[in-house]
């Protein structure tokens, strides 16, 4: 019934939150209210008129709710956690949509129907895929590593104008040389290591680091309700596949 309001609501504050996040690491608690409280009224007018099921506002909320206890316990940010949430109340279900002869999502709806599941799943996937966009760009520029699907290197004079980035080795002068001791987990590139890094780069000692970068979950979030939203569930879709594959060669 308010699939299109649904969707642009989510879209333009899930767009604004990622942003915000890789801009300051910040999000404004305001998204998150302005995102439940419409889902909770959009959700009682259809509750009320009877076009909505009260089992499918639970079964989202409660798997909303789960999921973002976990992310919780694992230590993600408040944005991530507050995301989830919201996800779930602004679509209890799978928005629908038609338009110019497409039906949105393209494939089918999945069986559970748990829209912020599906959102979920997608962004965990994209993320995923994250280290062999890496290994691409890599490969490409021609810079053959172990850390190729990790990061990427970068001019030392650009570091500084570099955003949500960690260094990947710990530099340390060896007389008149240096050594580059990788460190799993990556180096905070705080004013002290890049002014040091910056001191070895004025006496022409090292010229280029290798960094890794760190795009908020938030991002990948966002990338999960857009992708399950247009296109539908990842998972199932790949489930399909495999079921169709294994019926027609048995």
């Amino acid at each position: 019934m308010f699939s299109l309001l649904r969707l642009c609501i989510g879209s333009c504050l899930l767009g604004y939150a990622s942003y915000s996040d890789v801009r300051t690491r910040e999000v404004s608690d305001v998204v998150w209210l302005v995102m439940t409280a419409s889902g909770v009224f959009l959700a009682s007018v259809e509750l009320f008129t009877g076009s909505l099921n009260p089992f499918q506002v639970f079964k989202s909320v409660l798997v909303g709710g789960i999921f973002a206890f976990l992310l919780f316990i694992l230590k993600f940010g408040g944005a991530d956690v507050k995301a989830i949430i919201s996800i779930s109340l602004l679509f209890p279900t799978f928005p629908l949509l038609s338009t110019f002869h497409l039906r949105l999502p393209i494939m089918q709806v999945p069986l559970l129907d748990i829209f912020v599941l599906s959102t979920l799943t997608n962004s965990l996937l994209i993320a995923l895929v994250s280290p062999l966009s890496l290994f691409v760009y890599n490969l490409l520029r021609r810079t053959v590593s172990p850390l190729m699907f990790l990061g990427y290197k970068v001019e030392l004079p650009t570091v500084r104008r570099k955003k949500n980035f960690k260094l990947m080795h710990e530099v340390e002068e060896k007389g008149s040389g240096i050594t580059e001791k990788y460190i799993w987990g990556g180096v905070e590139p705080t004013e002290e290591v890049l002014s040091r890094l910056e001191e070895l780069g004025r006496d022409k000692r090292i010229k280029e680091v290798w960094i890794t970068p760190e795009l908020p979950f938030i991002v990948y979030l966002t990338a999960g309700f857009f992708t399950a939203a247009v296109y539908g569930d990842f998972i199932s879709v790949l489930l399909a596949y495999i079921y169709q594959s294994v019926s027609l060669t048995s």
